[in-house]
């Protein structure tokens, strides 16, 4: 078995966002994401002329609801289409915007696993609710905004954001194989703590 390498950790006034920081990058950066299940591999690779139109209608797993008080900026019209769409086995996640909800599907198994349900608010769109669970079904209502809106960040709009670690991330180890597993190669640092943060300068788009 090959070395584990080095995980890091920084104190929040050592990165830009103020928090406990893991340097997940070690991991999430140079792992290869495989499968013995072909259909796995096939769903990963399938998003490539997706509209997601097959996705409306579909319900979450998990019958749950959480309130959500996120806002992303937009341009005037924002049509339907895909806000991200997976081209490899690292990333994890397809993004849709259609019908004014924005669908995530876990890419591997092509499901479903939340809605978040959102208006119109000229420059902006605010996500009002968000049906489903990403991580357990008793997660933190917190948590789940968190993790929506960590995907947004990284993937619709190709900021770098910290991952939400759903406990303190004590075995660095495992919170970065945890964050792969989760994220692929899109998670390249997290924490455990909340973050302060506002309104994205960046605009969603379709892909």
């Amino acid at each position: 078995m090959a070395e584990k390498p080095d995980l890091q950790w920084f104190t929040p006034e050592q990165n830009p966002w103020g928090v406990r920081l893991l340097d997940v990058r070690p991991v999430t950066l140079t792992m290869i994401s495989t499968s013995s299940d072909p259909d796995c591999a096939a769903n990963a690779l399938s998003f490539g002329r997706d509209d997601g139109r097959s996705f409306i209608g579909a319900e979450p797993v998990v019958k749950r609801t959480v309130p959500s008080s996120l806002r992303y900026r937009k341009p005037s019209v924002l049509p339907d289409g895909a806000l991200f769409k997976p081209s490899v086995m690292e990333h994890k996640w397809a993004l849709f915007y259609l019908q004014k909800q924005i669908i995530c599907v876990r890419s591997w198994q092509r499901k479903v696993v939340a809605v978040a349900e959102t208006t119109d608010a000229g420059e902006f769109l605010e996500v009002v609710r968000i049906h489903g669970v990403f991580d357990e079904e008793q997660e933190p209502q917190e948590y789940t905004a968190r993790f929506f809106d960590f995907l947004i960040r990284t993937h619709a709009l190709g900021l770098e954001w910290p991952a939400p670690l759903p406990d303190e991330g004590e075995d660095a180890w495992r919170a970065a194989m945890w964050c792969f597993a989760c994220f692929g190669n899109l998670a390249t640092c997290a924490t455990p703590d909340v973050l302060l943060a506002g309104v994205p300068e960046e605009r969603l788009h379709n892909v």
